[in-house]
């Protein structure tokens, strides 16, 4: 009898521990919520995220956020204040926020943060933007911190729909959902305010786009067929021909082919176009652009992945360029000016103009080119 009453007590004990096992299991399960992050991924995060790490190019779209006061660690590239750094305008909104912040990697494309580094600032969450997928199951893995993958990077074309579900996801990560509805609000401003100005129809000047990084700088062969600034305005990018979709290095016999009355220099390749100037200028002077004077130069919008404000503002100086009549009220570089700080809250166009050359016509001669 003895026996059988301890039994019963024992089994009375267990279900009591069973519950309470239980009902904190459900305490836990109620502070977190499941997200599909933008490589469809389903994630288990924190009700309420106040701690984030950012990697790869994530930290602009924080920035974009105005969500900095949540980062808790960065990488070391952030940390560094270069001529290249000015190619990523959201740089001058971090700079004193990231000295202040222990790094937890070095950073850069391919390269894996340090996995005790990040455990020991405690993040929440870790942002993703243009890791490696595999990558991104390690460093969950060996963290044991959740990744959230907001966006896949400069590997594929510039989508404007991908960057509002990316906002969208961080303000819902961030409980920044006004924010995020701001963003996109901007966006529809922009993309109706070109779509309005520019015109379709074959009577467009044919245009095209070199010297386009990739993987490194180029010349003016590294070209990119659905260039987005040129698709926001309508533009007719000799380049849209290729059977091959994205970048693409060409002929400079192609080129001469398709002579188009207008060609834009990525600034990134500048110094690369020189060179090839200097070595063979008759592949230039045989282009219609280059006799009529009709070769500008734009900033590179691809620095440690998209810099979305820079491709905005690259599509009001290409607009102006290629319909002058229809962007007269338009001086890009306060146009510029007003989208970097909507979206870094810094007017960071004047230096992005003095380390890696802003908007103008490139004048080639024998001592280079001049950008005017």
């Amino acid at each position: 009898m003895a026996g059988w009453l301890k039994n019963i007590r024992m089994g009375i004990l267990a279900l009591a521990i069973l519950g309470s096992v239980s009902s904190s299991a459900t305490a836990r399960a109620a502070g977190t919520v499941t997200i599909t992050d933008m490589a469809g991924r389903k994630v288990n995060i924190p009700a309420q995220v106040k701690r984030i790490v950012p990697l790869g190019g994530a930290m602009r779209f924080v920035v974009y956020m105005q969500g900095l006061d949540a980062v808790v660690g960065v990488e070391a590239i952030e940390q560094k204040k270069t001529p290249d750094s000015a190619g990523r305008p959201y740089s001058l909104a971090v700079a004193d926020r990231a000295a202040s912040l222990p790094a937890i990697g070095e950073g850069g494309p391919g390269k894996l943060p340090d996995f005790e580094r990040i455990m020991a600032v405690m993040p929440d969450v870790i942002l993703a933007v243009g890791i490696d997928f595999a990558q991104v199951k390690t460093i969950q893995q060996k963290t044991g911190v959740p990744v959230v993958v907001l966006h896949p990077g400069a590997t594929t074309a510039l989508d404007l729909n991908q960057m509002r579900a990316s906002f969208r996801l961080l303000g819902r990560v961030m409980g920044r959902e006004k924010r995020a509805m701001e963003l996109s609000d901007f966006l529809h401003g922009c993309e109706s305010d070109l779509q309005t100005r520019t015109v379709t129809g074959r009577n467009r000047p044919l245009a095209y786009v070199g010297a386009i990084g990739f993987k490194g700088r180029h010349g003016i062969t590294s070209t990119e067929s659905a260039y987005a600034p040129l698709v926001w305005i309508n533009g007719r990018n000799v380049a849209d021909g290729l059977k091959r979709k994205g970048h693409a290095f060409i002929d400079p016999e192609q080129l001469l082919r398709w002579d188009p009355e207008i060609i834009f220099l990525d600034a990134g390749g500048l110094a690369m176009v020189e060179d090839e100037y200097r070595r063979n200028p008759d592949v230039y002077r045989g282009l219609k652009a280059m006799r009529s004077g009709k070769i500008f130069v734009v900033p590179p919008y691809n620095y440690y992945h998209t810099n979305l404000e820079t491709a905005l503002a690259n599509s009001f100086f290409m607009g102006k360029t290629l319909y002058p009549d229809r962007f007269t009220d338009v001086d890009p570089a306060a146009k510029a000016d007003e989208i970097f700080r909507f979206f870094t809250g810094v007017a960071g166009y004047g230096r992005l103009k003095a380390e890696l050359h802003g908007f103008g016509r490139a004048e080639f001669g024998s001592g280079g080119i001049m950008v005017r």
